[in-house]
């Protein structure tokens, strides 16, 4: 029986969900190093749940790395292998990138981040440092992960999800909601050549900006030493342009070490 074309798109559509639900189930963990640009649609009044939805590119503009199939996470990660050529991407390849964005924001969001910092120096010859590294990662598979809608427009793949928060997630997202810690925003870009990876660092130099700005008016001078927990109040919100991903964040900070130069 010939299919209409109504029924060919319901028929796309299941496909594409039943792929990213399996997807969910088998997809290994993403690299330590890897570092969203998605709208937070979380249900008003409700705090058990996170909706949000993210994007990849399905034609990338220009990749100039590209990473090694995911294995077991380690730390540091493998150097990034060059690309033989670009194209439009496969609808797996394509889930696979929008779960590893998925999975790292949602991390960010309920177990946050540990940052440190080395500010550059040209007097004192010394060069910026930033790691940026997830303090507990949503596992592969987790079950309360789950795919609510599939959809594509222009040159772009969208993932609408939603994440079941146990108890103890609950507690973690309350904690960091907390008056006593400082709240504060930063916006960060990264080249289109270090491909779709390029987007996670935009989040990093991001955080980064959002964190210079809120010690700025209380440190005189400029420290040697940055340590910080950070945690994403929203998922990033970035866009394309001008050659780079430009990114949006919003971050609770608790500050826990800012190291003078004079403190050697």
């Amino acid at each position: 029986m010939a299919l209409t074309v109504a029924q060919k798109h319901r028929r796309s559509t299941a496909v594409a969900v039943f792929l990213l639900s399996t997807a969910l189930l088998f997809l290994g963990p993403a690299q330590r190093s890897d570092r969203k640009s998605s709208a937070l649609l979380a249900y008003p009044g409700d705090v058990d749940i996170i909706t949000a939805e993210f994007w990849t590119e399905l034609d990338p503009i220009m990749e100039g790395s590209q990473p090694p199939a995911p294995k077991a996470e380690v730390s540091p990660s493998p150097p990034l292998a060059p690309l033989t050529g670009s194209g439009v991407l496969s609808q797996d390849e394509a889930i696979r990138r929008t779960l590893e964005e998925a999975r790292l924001v949602l991390s960010g969001m309920i177990y946050g981040f540990d940052l440190r910092y080395t500010p550059s120096d040209r007097a004192r010859n010394v060069a910026e440092e930033l790691v940026i590294e997830p303090r507990a990662r949503i596992p592969a598979g987790d079950r309360a992960l789950r795919v609510l809608q599939v959809r594509t427009a222009g040159n772009k793949y969208f993932v609408h999800i939603r994440y079941d928060l146990a108890e103890h997630q609950q507690r973690r997202m309350q904690a960091w909601s907390s008056n006593t810690l400082s709240s504060a925003g930063g916006r960060g870009t990264a080249s289109l050549q270090q491909g779709y990876r390029g987007k996670f660092e935009s989040f990093n130099q991001a955080i980064k900006n959002a964190l210079r700005e809120y010690l700025r008016p209380r440190y005189k001078n400029k420290p040697s030493r940055i340590q910080a927990v950070v945690v994403l109040k929203e998922p990033p919100y970035t866009v394309i342009d001008a050659g780079g991903y430009h990114s949006k964040v919003r971050i609770k900070i608790d500050v826990r070490e800012v190291r003078p130069y004079s403190a050697y």
